[in-house]
Order: C-alpha cells, then structure tokens, then sequence
C-alpha cells in the first residue's frame, strides 16, 4: 500500500505533495516579479477602472484636464469662475443699468449658453416657437419678477418651473413659466442644482409647486 502524507489538501501520495509544493513556490515567484516589475493583476485592474469612473473632464471649454466627478472645474479654471460669478453678481446692483454692467450680463449669458448648458437645450431656447412662448408669457406677467415684484427690463428672463431638463413636455406649456428677475432666477437655479442631488431629487424637482418656488426663494433674499 503506498504511504500517504497529509498536506493542506489532505492525504496525498508524495509525489503529489511535491507537485504542489512545486506549484506554491512558482506561484509565490510570479507574485513577487509582479510586485517587482509593477505589473497589475486583476483587481489592481479593476480598481483603476472604478477610479476612472469616477474623473471626469473640466467643465471650461477647451480644457482636457481630468478632475474628480464632483467637481466643475480645474484649480486654474475654479479661479477663473469665481471671479467671472464675482464680476457677474457685481452687474446686479444698481450699477447694472450702465453699458459696462449690461456688457458684463451678455458675457455672462454667452458663456452659460457654450459651457454650462446643454447643446439640446441651447438649441431650443433658440427656436422660434420658444421666442414666441416666452414672449407671450413676459407680456402676461407685465414684465414683473413673480417672485419679488421687481420689474425685469434688461432682458426677458422666463424660467420653466419645473426645469426643462427633467420635464420636457412641459417645456412650452404657458402654465409652467414664469418671469424671473436676475436675483430671483440665480437662487432658484441654485436651489435646483441642490434639490437634485438629494435622494429622489429629479422627480421631486418635477412636482415642486410654483407657491413653493415662491417661498423658498423669498426665503433666500437678503
């Protein structure tokens, strides 16, 4: 009867002992040249493809630096947006009705429609059939923020209630627009942007009253 030798793998003739053991060493060998020559295995693989899931590319034109998916910009392009949003809130004053401040809005809206908005949705705001939907809805609201009561002149600001993005098929219905000032419009674009972040955020952001919208951004006027 052959001897038998018990190893990790339980009872085994010796030659199969041998064999794994063989095999163990040349496993341990590949690990280490591996870990020597800085080859990937597998799961170094699949991590780096889970961190790149998680970069994107900065939201400035032109710029193909890679940043974390939660941020907007570079560190260089950051600097340059805030002092762009610096020089914009500026033009909200009382000094907004002089060329200098009318010029820095039109930069403003110019750079919003390249870089921040959507190709889809800056086609649209384009269109003739939204021209003459929102100059409709301008003249129904006498040209007065609903929000404040402020009178809106410099330009025709009308918002969607509920956003464009997350409900299209409202996007030309006279019930779900309304004239917005600068001021106004600003802070309900940023409650927008912090409403869809939370959990169920886009189909709330489609329910959302327009008495809501009201209070909320009341709320927000300093």
């Amino acid at each position: 009867m052959a001897v038998m030798i018990h190893s990790k793998y339980g009872y085994e003739p010796p030659e199969w002992v041998q064999a794994d053991t063989r095999l163990d060493k040349w496993c341990k060998d590949k690990k280490r040249r591996a870990k020597q020559h800085g080859a990937f295995c597998l799961d170094k693989n699949k991590e780096v493809q889970h961190a790149m899931t998680l970069m994107k590319h900065c939201n400035w034109g032109g710029c193909n630096k890679v940043v974390p998916k939660d941020q907007s910009f570079c560190d260089k392009h950051e600097a340059m947006n805030e002092q762009r949003k610096a020089d914009y809130k500026a033009s909200l004053n009382h000094q907004s009705q002089t060329d200098t401040g009318k010029q820095v809005r039109r930069d403003h809206q110019a750079y919003y429609n390249r870089v921040r908005r959507d190709k889809v949705a800056n086609t649209f705001y384009h269109t003739k059939q939204w021209q003459c939907v929102r100059d409709y809805v301008y003249a129904r609201d006498m040209a007065t923020c609903q929000v404040c009561g402020n009178a809106v002149t410099d330009r025709k600001i009308v918002d969607h209630i509920h956003p464009l993005k997350v409900s299209g098929d409202e996007r030309l219905s006279q019930d779900n627009l309304w004239t917005l000032c600068y001021r106004c419009h600003n802070i309900k674009t940023t409650l927008e942007e912090s409403i869809k972040e939370q959990s169920n955020g886009v189909n709330k952001l489609k329910h959302i009253s327009r008495e809501w919208w009201q209070k909320a951004i009341k709320e927000k006027i300093i």
